[in-house]
């Protein structure tokens, strides 16, 4: 019996203990549990709490003398009561009553001479105005002369905090030709990438920054270079022929620098671009039509042209797009002789002998063909721009007796000069065109004629004024040119 009541007995411990446990060990997680599920903004505030405790005093409340009541002194004590003082009559309100206030009754206050006179307001400082620049000038300290107040900023402050470090004056040389000597080593050079053009004439390029180095070489007036690295005078630059060296930096220019000239030159494009700047991000003044007239008067880098057309508008255009030759003379048409009329008649003309051939053997595309046609148009007139057997030109010549074997060749001698296909002298055989520059020395080509072998050529001349036979060295000689295709 004694057996199982202490077996009951340790069974009632152990559950007794267990409950306990069961009980305590939540409540102790309970922190961890804070640790791991609070909220951050509970954490924050707890972290400005540590940082900025709270204080139970209440802090000093500072009021402008602007925001306290008019009746309000600073010197009342507020723990008086005004009723206090026997002096002070309670029942005397003289705030309420209107019948006692002086202002009310409009009778002056009588003066009291024993009472104190109030003090006056306080004088307004004195403005010191400079007579030179009527400026008004500020008094820095008792006894000092005034200043100007646009002096006091940044000066006396910066002095005064550079006042211990060390300073130098860097003073310029100068060589014996008055040209500022580089201060800098070249070590120190400041690297950069820059594109410049050259402003002075015949600018020296030094192996070293001063002008008693090696010169490397000259660069003309408007140059395009690139600066590599810039010293304090001087600077390291590079031409396009990839020559590094050194010039004085006051020899560079941003803007392109443009070599006076006196040139007149033709649009040898459709639609050049006149620019308002010698640049192609700015503005376009207008398009121009091919063999429009330019006159330059600058030239920069051989890359632009400062130019004015004939109506007087100015601006820039590219070199590359411009030609010193002049335009082919325009061919103005034949004027149609009326039917009835003999040609040459009147007063002063003269006959022309007119044309009374038989017509061509053609034998087809061939060379011989054009011969034989030519040879019809033996005594035909001269025509400025004809191309008929009522009159034609040299290279009106030309085109007729190609078109008459089915063949286009273009109606101007300097055309006719890059059409077909070039040939040399030994290749030459019958109805191959000869391009002539009779003018001599300028490469235009002024005239044509067809060769009739042995030679002789047939042509339009002009002092002749009549379709002839002529020489085949009867002038400079261009090209050869051949249309037919053997």
């Amino acid at each position: 019996m004694r057996q199982q009541r202490k077996e009951k007995d340790r069974r009632i411990t152990v559950l007794i203990i267990t409950i306990c446990a069961m009980m305590t060990f939540p409540i102790l997680m309970i922190p961890v549990g804070l640790r791991e599920s609070t909220p951050p903004g509970v954490l924050v505030g707890r972290a400005y709490a540590d940082a900025y405790p709270y204080s139970d005093q209440e802090e000093e409340v500072l009021v402008e003398d602007w925001a306290l009541p008019a009746n309000s002194s600073a010197t009342e004590d507020p723990d008086v009561d005004p009723t206090d003082d026997p002096s002070v009559d309670p029942t005397n309100d003289t705030d309420t009553d209107p019948t006692l206030d002086p202002d009310a009754t409009g009778e002056d206050d009588p003066i009291d001479p024993d009472e104190p006179d109030e003090p006056d307001e306080p004088d307004m400082p004195v403005q010191t105005v400079d007579p030179e620049t009527g400026r008004v000038l500020i008094e820095v300290g008792e006894g000092e002369a005034a200043v100007d107040a646009s002096y006091i900023d940044e000066t006396a402050q910066r002095e005064k905090k550079y006042a211990d470090l060390m300073t130098a004056q860097v003073i310029q040389t100068y060589d014996d030709s008055d040209l500022p000597i580089e201060l800098l080593d070249t070590s120190a050079f400041i690297p950069t990438d820059e594109q410049f053009f050259i402003r002075t004439t015949n600018t020296i390029l030094k192996e070293q920054p001063n002008m008693d180095a090696v010169t490397l070489a000259s660069v003309a007036r408007s140059t395009e270079v690139t600066r590599v690295a810039k010293g304090d005078t001087w600077s390291l630059i590079r031409t396009k022929e990839g020559v590094e060296g050194y010039v004085l930096t006051a020899s560079l220019s941003v803007e392109p620098v443009f070599n006076e000239i006196n040139r007149t030159v033709w649009v040898d494009a459709s639609g050049l671009k006149l620019r308002s700047e010698p640049n192609t991000n700015c503005e376009v003044i207008k398009e121009l039509k091919r063999w429009t007239r330019l006159h330059c008067s600058g030239v920069s880098n051989d890359e632009w042209y400062k130019v004015t057309l004939d109506d007087g508008t100015k601006g820039y255009v590219y070199v590359s797009y411009t030609t010193r030759k002049a335009p082919p003379t325009p061919t103005p048409k034949p004027t149609p002789t009326p039917k009835g009329t003999k040609k040459g008649s009147g007063s002063g003309g003269k006959t022309k002998k007119g044309n009374s051939n038989p017509p061509p053997k053609i034998t087809g595309v061939n060379g011989e063909s054009i011969v034989n046609i030519a040879k019809s148009m033996l005594g035909v007139d001269y025509v400025w721009c004809g191309e008929s057997k009522g009159g034609v030109d040299c290279s009106g010549l030309v085109v007729y007796c190609y078109r008459q074997v089915g063949l286009g060749v273009p109606h101007q001698s300097n055309s006719i000069k890059t059409r077909g296909t070039g040939i040399s002298r030994s290749e030459l055989t019958l109805g191959d065109v000869i391009v002539y520059d009779l003018k001599g020395g300028d490469g235009v080509a002024d005239h044509v004629a067809i060769y009739a072998g042995n030679g002789q050529v047939i042509h339009a001349s002009s002092s002749k004024d009549a379709v002839v036979y002529g020489r085949l060295d009867m002038g400079t000689i261009l090209t050869y040119r051949r249309f037919i295709r053997s």
